[in-house]
């Protein structure tokens, strides 16, 4: 499982070199890969507005120490030292964003205040944080309180652990439940947690939830109309791409096209849980 998932996310970095305006989503040209929500003060659509919700649970803590569990380009991890300072680590499975992130940090002259390391967030830990942040990649989880037990473990006492991610509502109609499985067969969730699952895995692992918000609202996703057209087009590229080598790009575009639709209908929320370690 966990070497399918690094084969998905190196290929969708092979499609970069490919396609330049894929290069805007996939975190390439910013570093980062999430989910781009409207600034409720600027309005602006972007993919850094998430940090307006993180950092203050960031900001509270001396002396900061982060790791980024799943760290793609190193995007969280580059931003948050600008920020917040301290010495961050970006842990992720996936050796092309490895290797490029650890380049960009090599260029800009941080070695000394970040690490990138090829590891899993299942694997024992390279250090111990203050702060743990896992943005879009925790859903990747085959045992998600197996990954939240060794996460709370590389945590100080007081330490934080930010979630944002895709989160199934706890009943998910009838008439979306082929959605969301072709959505997690396809982008690799095996599991994907409602909130409630998460909190409860968390309970055991020692954490306490201290902040449950949803920032759905903030998403554009398109019209019904709009996205049976973008899937009947991406399907009609199946053959061609599958036959240059990147069978699982298109599963990547699918199986973003369901979790549009699924945030559309209310049956997938945009959320960021915070837990505190006691």
């Amino acid at each position: 499982m966990v070497q399918d998932i690094a084969l998905y996310y190196d290929e969708l970095h092979r499609w970069t070199a490919k396609d330049k305006e894929f290069q805007v989503f996939s975190g390439h040209e910013n570093d980062t890969i999430h989910r781009f929500l409207i600034d409720p003060e600027t309005g602006a659509f972007s993919p850094g507005t998430i940090y307006r919700f993180i950092d203050p649970y960031i900001a509270a803590l001396p002396a900061v120490r982060g790791l980024d569990a799943g760290s793609g380009y190193g995007g969280t991890c580059f931003r948050c030292l600008g920020v917040h300072g301290g010495h961050w680590t970006g842990i992720t499975i996936s050796p092309e964003q490895s290797a490029h992130a650890t380049g960009i940090a090599k260029a800009r002259g941080l070695e000394d205040r970040i690490d990138f390391h090829l590891l899993s967030y299942d694997a024992p830990l390279p250090g111990r944080y203050t702060v743990v942040i896992a943005i879009e990649s925790l859903i990747h989880s085959a045992d998600p309180a197996r990954t939240l037990a060794n996460l709370a473990a590389a945590l100080d006492p007081g330490g934080r652990l930010i979630i944002v991610d895709d989160m199934p509502v706890d009943k998910v109609p009838e008439a979306d439940r082929s959605y969301l499985a072709d959505f997690k067969l396809f982008w690799r969730c095996p599991v994907a947690p409602s909130a409630a699952g998460w909190i409860a895995a968390a309970a055991v692992a020692g954490l306490r939830v201290i902040a449950n918000d949803d920032l759905s609202h903030l998403m554009q996703p398109r019209a019904e109309a709009d996205l049976d057209a973008a899937f009947a087009d991406i399907s009609a590229q199946a053959a061609q791409k599958a036959a240059a080598g990147f069978s699982r790009l298109w599963e990547a575009e699918i199986g973003g096209l369901h979790l549009e639709r699924l945030h559309r209908r209310g049956s997938i929320r945009y959320a960021m849980l915070v837990f505190e370690r006691a």
